[in-house]
């Protein structure tokens, strides 16, 4: 059966505690740091890049330190997947501080898994805990029976339960569903819910289709009006909610894998004029992606179970403690009063700490922030697999007394690197307002 790790600490940690001449702010104040963020977010709309996804093939990382282990069975492309599923597994709540993120440490001796965690919904929630636990006990299994295919898709269900259990609030977010509870953050937006989405969604395969191409145009309509039904009658069904939303996602899953979907989101992505009715249905799409994906991913974890059986037999869970938020009073928004260590840049500076094990990746529940892109991009050591270009200017680095002289030095080039580009961007990019950008992985 899989481990459960004891590391979950129940204390925030510090985010200061550096003396001012070990201090990774010793040679570029934060302040200073900090009003270049604004300035480049009063210039850009604070978003200054555009989403991106970058390749593993094309990503050098800095070189390991001598004594640091080398050796991985997960080729780098499956670790990224798996931690970046993980990730979103345990991100259940709507909103910037459910962002969570996840390390996949390959043990050879003995062999086996340890899923470091960094998400606040984890460190504080125990459904959580339990239902990952209940994930592992599943995979376990998996990597027992690896060579039963009928067993193995059994196991995709069962875990497809737990996690529609587990998220089925979210989910129901993401429908803009009648029948979710908003959250306090939330409760003045007012959107349409889902299925309306859906008419414009059929209105632009009027314009993506020769005649030649009705055949294949025709096939999208019905996959888009058998989905529509799907969607509607969610809102006014009487039978038990969780196995109706098991077979609404299993739907959105089978209609996201269609070629001819895939197809008409591609001809929408490159062979429109991006006119609003446009954006509106790109984005209607990538909301359907997200909804997949919860049934995408338990697919892909019993998958990689089965194909990598000797480390599933041993799963451990490690969970780092939230930092804690400080204060600041330079921001972009009036309302803004504090800075965060996110998720990502905690895992890197643990790692940085704790030299016996380097994964290659770090998985996300959302793309990259602008920072954290920068951030992992300076430091070397971690792939930065995708950033959706948004600017948060809350964002911080511990500067902690852990800290040697040699990492404190590193870390001083890493915010100089960021401050560089930032500084860049401000000189060379005009004054422009950004499309808001969606941040959630869908894949």
């Amino acid at each position: 059966m899989p481990e459960v790790s004891a590391e979950i600490p129940s204390l925030l940690q510090e985010v200061c505690g550096a003396s001012l001449d070990r201090s990774i702010w010793r040679d570029l104040s934060e302040e200073t740091f900090r009003q270049h963020l604004v300035t480049l977010e009063e210039r850009t709309n604070a978003i200054p890049v555009d989403p991106q996804v970058f390749s593993i093939a094309d990503w050098v990382p800095r070189s390991a330190d001598q004594g640091e282990k080398k050796s991985h069975i997960l080729p780098i492309d499956v670790e990224q997947r798996l931690a970046d599923d993980f990730a979103c597994l345990v991100a259940v709540a709507e909103g910037a501080q459910s962002v969570a993120a996840v390390c996949v440490e390959e043990h050879l001796q003995p062999v086996g898994l340890t899923l470091r965690f960094a998400a606040r919904d984890l460190s504080f929630n125990t459904e959580i805990k339990t239902t990952l636990q209940a994930v592992f006990d599943i995979l376990a299994h998996v990597a027992a029976t690896y060579q039963l295919a009928d067993d193995a898709s059994l196991s995709a269900d069962m875990l497809f339960g737990l996690v529609i259990q587990l998220h089925s609030r979210r989910l129901l977010g993401r429908l803009r569903s009648s029948k979710w509870e908003k959250p306090k953050h939330l409760s003045r937006s007012v959107k349409k819910p889902l299925w309306q989405d859906f008419p414009n969604l059929i209105h632009r395969t009027e314009f993506l289709y020769s005649r030649r191409e009705k055949p294949a145009r025709n096939v999208v309509l019905k996959w888009l009006n058998e989905l529509a039904v799907l969607y509607e009658q969610f809102e006014t069904t009487t039978e038990d909610e969780t196995l109706v939303m098991i077979q609404l996602v299993k739907a959105t899953f089978t209609f996201c894998s269609a070629p001819e979907i895939k197809d008409f989101a591609e001809r929408l992505r490159v062979g429109s004029k991006p006119t609003s009715q446009v954006r509106a249905a790109i984005k209607s799409l990538r909301q359907l992606d997200k909804i997949a994906a919860y049934h995408r991913i338990c697919i892909s974890l019993v998958d990689t179970a089965r194909a990598y059986p000797m480390l599933f037999h041993r799963m451990t869970l490690a969970i780092l403690p939230p930092y804690k938020s400080v204060p600041t009073a330079i921001a972009f928004q009036t309302w803004a009063a504090s800075c965060h260590v996110h998720a990502e840049v905690q895992l890197a500076v643990h790692y940085d700490l704790h030299r016996d094990f380097q994964p290659r990746c770090i998985g996300t529940s959302k793309w990259l922030c602008y920072l954290c892109y920068l951030f992992l991009r300076a430091h070397g050591r971690h792939f930065p697999s995708k950033t959706h270009g948004h600017l948060y200017d809350q964002w911080t680095v511990p500067d902690v007394m852990d800290f040697d002289e040699k990492l404190s030095e590193q870390y001083r080039g890493i915010l100089k690197a960021i401050d560089d580009v930032v500084l860049q961007q401000i000189d060379e990019e005009p004054e422009l307002g950004r499309l808001e950008p969606m941040t959630s992985c869908t894949s």
